[in-house]
């Protein structure tokens, strides 16, 4: 799961296939649309995010692209609010949480805080933060977790 949020993937999942569905998403501001589909509005020549926090336009005036290529070829630009052609809100820590996972798991020892934090390029209670949300526990249970599964495979 923390693999596919680091690459930001901007595949069109199923329940934003239609319109109405990308609509609902659009006035919802759901970010679990972000990178699965972009909105062009015709009146300002502007495509955003569906999360955006923009003024939701009227109806008539939307159209849906499945990537940010696709909105630019049609001739809009990218919003300045919502900047859809940055990476994906939350990519880059995805990544470097991924990244901090496979330092616990290929180390002999369990690694500091200190020390996944500095790789990270992060304080080390933000990291315990951010590396908590995103995996639904702290670094040292997942250190844990791991060292447990590796025994258990040895036995």
């Amino acid at each position: 799961m923390i693999e596919a949020m680091a690459h930001g993937t901007e595949t069109a999942r199923p329940h934003f296939a239609s319109d109405d569905a990308r609509w609902r998403a659009l006035c919802d501001r759901d970010p679990a649309a972000d990178g699965t589909f972009f909105y062009a509005v015709r009146t300002t020549g502007v495509y955003c995010r569906p999360s955006c926090g923009a003024r939701r336009p009227n109806r008539e005036n939307v159209a849906f692209y499945d990537s940010r290529e696709a909105a630019r070829r049609a001739g809009f630009r990218p919003c300045k609010r919502c900047r859809p052609d940055a990476p994906v809100p939350g990519a880059e820590q995805a990544a470097m949480i991924a990244k901090a996972c496979r330092m616990i798991e290929s180390a002999e020892s369990e690694p500091s805080l200190e020390s996944l934090a500095g790789a990270a390029g992060m304080s080390r209670f933000h990291f315990h933060r951010v590396f908590k949300a995103a995996t639904g526990v702290t670094p040292k249970a997942y250190a844990a977790a791991r060292r447990a599964e590796r025994l258990r495979s040895e036995l």
